[in-house]
């Protein structure tokens, strides 16, 4: 079960791409919020694990003093503070608060995953199936202004379009601004190839191919001269059944 996460930020574009992350990330944010009411009522009727407190939130109400009322309210769950102050009062204040974790801000989102794996673990959360899921590949792209995490296992083919890329996976397309020679190291090369100029497949998504072309996902796809062989032995190591 994934690690329900209630994210307390008044950044409300901050708040989002961190809401966006983490649910691509295998975390299961079940809101984001700045009022104390809402705060508890969605702790209690959610079953919060853990809260991504800002210490530093608008109004009279601080992050310090809600994460103090969480505490005492529901000390099963977990606190995680971010902020930009590493005043020394501030520090001192939040090392008399009973927490798991502390971000400064800016902070990497990679970061705050480890954090939150991290706090997870000590707070019993993370199940053995869950770290082993932990260690799928995921590949960030920026769409629309947000970063967005794909699992690379999810992706059937990416196209090149220009100074673009489309990303092809079962349910969704993605569109992103970045070159394919950029874009292509990213990826396990054990699992994708780079069949033409402009398109790079998963082996594992084809489902029949002959020297001339290949078959992902409903798309009959050119295959460049010379890069068959290598494409026989790729899929052979992967054991993939494909037809001839």
């Amino acid at each position: 079960m994934a690690i329900k996460i209630l994210v307390v930020e008044d950044e409300f574009e901050l708040a989002e791409n961190i809401s966006d992350y983490l649910n691509q990330n295998g975390y299961d944010v079940i809101g984001i919020e700045q009022n104390e009411k809402e705060i508890f009522e969605s702790i209690k009727k959610n079953l919060v694990d853990i809260v991504l407190v800002d210490i530093m939130l608008k109004g009279t109400q601080k992050g310090l003093e809600i994460a103090e009322l969480i505490r005492g309210k529901f000390p099963n769950c977990g606190i995680v503070f971010t902020t930009a102050l590493s005043s020394k009062e501030v520090l001192d204040r939040v090392s008399d608060t009973n927490y798991q974790g502390y971000l400064m801000k800016p902070f990497s989102l990679k970061s705050l995953d480890s954090m939150l794996y991290l706090t997870g673990k000590k707070l019993g959360l993370i199940s053995e199936i869950e770290k082993k899921d932990k260690t799928k590949k995921l590949i960030s792209i920026r769409e629309n202004g947000r970063i967005k995490l794909i699992n690379e296992d999810e992706i059937h083919f990416i196209k090149a379009e220009g100074f673009y890329l489309r990303i092809f996976t079962e349910n969704k397309v993605y569109y992103t601004r970045e070159l394919m020679k950029i874009f292509y190291p990213k990826l396990s090369s054990e699992t994708f190839i780079r069949i033409q100029k402009s398109y790079i497949i998963n082996m594992k998504k084809v489902v029949s191919f002959n020297s001339k072309n290949c078959l992902v996902l409903n798309q009959e796809i050119t295959i460049r001269r010379g890069i068959y062989k290598e494409l026989i032995e790729k899929i052979s190591r992967l054991n993939t059944q494909v037809k001839y």
